[in-house]
């Protein structure tokens, strides 16, 4: 059943939920116990065993001295992951059902016993609104805004700093669970000095996956620049063959087939990608051509055969950061933005006695033999960005379709001369 608990190197989380599992209801007198048995758990499924037993015992003592000044879950919470953190290891960390990652990792693994019963053989939701936040500084910033979401539809942009949702400081899941299809107002500041604004919005409950894929499809675009045509994507979840899928469809078929050049957006949300779906660039497969009795004729084209860009950042975890580590280093695709943060461990994840979940590194990994683990991979244009207050103005987008406006026009002039030649 452990194996099945699996999580490998290209999963990395985010979300929210509706259907509400079990809460966690340890009691200060049961934290010791909760402390113990995560104790264990490290100790015989952490991924280095070496680390474990040269570093673990000191670090474990130290925090075992410290437990009974603990009087509250979030308290709990925050001291066994101030303990997980010291071991420097990616996909390790304690979940409460107060996390994000509690939910989101739920409902990629909701088939498996365990996880299901959490959530009593239902569907795993989540209130949502669509917006992907990050503290700075104890200031909250929207970071992305999903396509297609109730915060799009509502007028909330990148870079955005919510001040408070209903007279209250925002978490994420806090702040939406009472709210379930009825008013919350967010009071919203959009520059450094400006006065702050309200925007009120209705959260829903929705499957964490699903509105991933659904904002997949609802990014597609193509902008027009120069006279080109670029066509955008937003992959905001790989954790499925349903997102790369939709990337092939919109490739082949949709509205991405006749872009003169791409983007694929990779920041933020979730891993999950093999190397393989590095095989869209591979240039070395025919183009099937058919014909019918009146001579028409349709083509299939599979591959993407025109100059391509991977944007990343600091949040483009896990699988993406295979993706972007073969495109640089096979020149597949131009990769533009900041420096992955290099989580590249493989985590599994272990129901507690209590309903929250520990997460844990139990594999490490190499592709072509390089280990990213705390390393990452380094843009081959280096675009840096500070969110804050930018007004959903995106440098790094705007960089990317300037490098490829600026390689179709060299290639351009490169295939006018050699047909004068």
């Amino acid at each position: 059943m452990k194996n099945r608990l699996l999580l490998l190197i290209f999963c990395f989380c985010l979300a929210v939920l509706g259907t509400d599992p079990a809460v966690s209801a340890a009691e200060p007198s049961s934290y010791v116990d909760l402390f113990e048995e995560i104790i264990g758990i490290v100790e015989e499924q952490f991924y280095d065993p070496v680390q474990i037993s040269r570093d673990f015992p000191a670090i474990k003592n130290k925090y075992r001295k410290k437990l009974p000044h603990i009087d509250s879950q979030q308290a709990f919470s925050t001291f066994v992951n101030s303990m997980l953190s010291e071991l420097k290891a990616s996909h390790t960390y304690y979940l409460t059902p107060n996390d994000y990652e509690y939910y989101q990792l739920a409902a990629l693994f909701s088939r498996i016993p365990e996880i299901g019963a959490l959530f009593h053989e239902e569907e795993v939701l989540y209130p949502t609104v669509g917006i992907i936040t990050q503290s700075f500084n104890e200031r909250v910033h929207i970071v992305s805004v999903l396509s297609g979401s109730i915060a799009e539809k509502a007028g909330l942009l990148k870079g955005d700093e919510i001040l408070s949702v209903n007279g209250e400081t925002y978490t994420p899941i806090a702040s939406l669970r009472p709210f379930i299809g009825s008013e919350v107002t967010f009071e919203i500041r959009r520059k450094v000095h400006a006065e702050p604004f309200k925007i009120v919005m209705k959260p829903a409950l929705i499957n964490p996956k699903q509105e991933m894929l659904d904002a997949q499809k609802a990014s597609i675009q193509i902008i027009e620049r120069a006279g080109k045509r670029i066509g955008y994507i937003h992959i905001y979840s790989y954790a499925g063959n349903e997102y790369h899928q939709e990337l092939l469809n919109a490739l082949v078929w949709g509205a991405l087939k006749n872009a003169d050049a791409l983007i694929i957006d990779l920041r933020y949300g979730i891993g999950g990608a093999g190397p393989y779906y590095l095989n869209i660039f591979n240039r070395n497969i025919p183009v099937l051509e058919m014909i019918d009795r009146d001579g028409k004729k349709t083509a299939f084209d599979s591959q993407w055969r025109k100059p391509a860009a991977y944007l990343v950042n600091a949040f483009s975890r896990s699988g993406k950061e295979l993706l972007a580590f073969g495109a640089r280093k096979y020149k597949m695709a131009t990769v533009i933005g900041e420096q992955t943060p290099g989580q590249t461990l493989g985590g599994r994840l272990f129901p507690l006695s209590n309903n929250d979940l520990l997460f844990l590194a139990v594999q490490s990994s190499r592709i072509d033999g390089v280990n990213l683990e705390g390393v990452g991979v380094v843009p081959d244009i280096e675009v840096p960005f500070d969110v804050r207050y930018c007004s959903g103005h995106d440098l790094q987008f705007e960089k990317a379709v300037e490098h490829l406006v600026e390689q179709l026009s060299v290639e351009g002039k490169a295939g006018n001369k050699s047909e004068t030649d």
